[in-house]
């Protein structure tokens, strides 16, 4: 038999078994479960402030208990954070009867 058969049969044959390993191991790799997120629910409202010709826009997570107002800068194109605040621990400070 001609040396270059006997090398290009044995690469190929390497290459097959190579590629029979990494479809074994594909398809015996245990599934992953999705991670599940609390669901989060947003309410936004529009607003002005002096000095922002833009205007700004307060977000609030209901489902954690924050707000951050955000407002555009048009010189930097950019959206900028003005303030954040933690509701929960806002109505937590507020005395009752």
């Amino acid at each position: 038999m001609n040396t270059k058969t006997t090398t290009s049969r044995n690469g190929i044959l390497a290459l097959n078994i190579l590629f029979a390993g990494i479809l074994a191991a594909v398809c015996f790799a245990p599934p992953s479960d999705a991670t599940t997120l609390n669901q989060q629910r947003f309410q936004a409202l529009p607003g002005a402030l002096n000095g922002l010709p833009s205007g700004v826009v307060y977000v609030m997570d209901t489902t954690a208990q924050e707000l951050i107002a955000i407002a555009y800068d048009p010189n930097q194109k950019k959206l900028k954070t003005l303030g954040y605040r933690s509701v929960s621990s806002d109505a937590k400070t507020v005395p009752t009867n």
